[in-house]
């Protein structure tokens, strides 16, 4: 049987990383364009259970649902959650029982679920740069969101005393104030995250990155947080206490899913 750890990290991939592929679908000249309709479901056993969520790709978009689907193309089957977590985490090549239309099934191995590997691997190009720092942000914002409702007790606790309050995360390029932005919505005790910059009202804390670069280094662990805010990679305007509770919090997350 899988660990408590084992099964809060899956979740987070399932909720959090697996939604990020629509960015490279968009963005990303290796994915884009490509024609792949197909309902992929990918889990793993775990004893009598089975712990999965099904990817439904159609005309360029990709909907993650969580459970089995009713009719897949494809099943993507781990023998335990761990090695599912060590595909995913690339510390371990565990391959999968696939059942049903077995070219989709690699095909989604190889281009689809090996391009969020951008989120680990050392960028080559300024596009996989700015996609590096894209997808992570906006899964962190999600893995956090996710990780309260998963109810983790420390996390659950911090969304819980707070009214309703936006986490806001903007990276600047050029002359772009905003070439990326998330954003993290807490009220009392619920949490939403979300793509852009919130207009409804400021940020009771904004994480303003100065480049891509910068945030790279913050993201790759390059630069400690302090550091890097004493070097002008990241400024917090708002709450110096909350922010470092959150950061805190992101490089738990973080930890658990790279």
């Amino acid at each position: 049987m899988a660990t408590h750890e084992d099964i809060i990290t899956a979740k987070l991939f399932m909720n959090a990383a697996f939604p990020v592929l629509q960015v490279l679908m968009d963005e990303d000249p290796k994915l884009h364009g490509r024609k792949f309709d197909h309902t992929i479901q990918f889990g793993a056993k775990n004893g009598a259970e089975l712990l999965c969520c099904h990817l439904i790709f159609r005309d360029g978009h990709v909907d993650v649902v969580q459970g089995p689907a009713e009719k897949p193309d494809v099943t993507m089957t781990f023998s335990s959650v761990e090695k599912m977590n060590g595909l995913l985490k690339g510390t371990g090549m565990y391959v999968p029982a696939i059942k049903g239309n077995i070219i989709a099934g690699f095909q989604f191995l190889l281009n689809y679920l090996m391009g969020l590997k951008i989120m680990t691997n050392e960028p080559k190009n300024d596009l996989e740069k700015y996609l590096k720092v894209k997808c992570s942000l906006y899964m962190i914002c999600r893995a956090m969101s996710t990780y309260n409702k998963l109810g983790d007790p420390d996390f659950s606790e911090f969304c819980q005393r707070q009214p309703d309050r936006i986490y806001q995360f903007r990276v600047e390029e050029g002359d772009d104030p905003a070439k990326i932005a998330c954003y993290l919505r807490v009220c009392r005790g619920k949490s939403k995250s979300g793509h852009g910059v919130y207009t409804k009202r400021s940020p009771f804390v904004l994480f303003r990155f100065t480049s891509v670069d910068g945030a790279l280094k913050v993201l790759n662990k390059e630069e400690e947080f302090v550091a890097a805010a004493e070097k002008g990679f990241v400024e917090t305007v708002g709450s110096p206490e909350y922010a470092c509770y959150l950061n805190d919090y992101m490089a738990v997350i973080q930890a658990m899913v790279t």
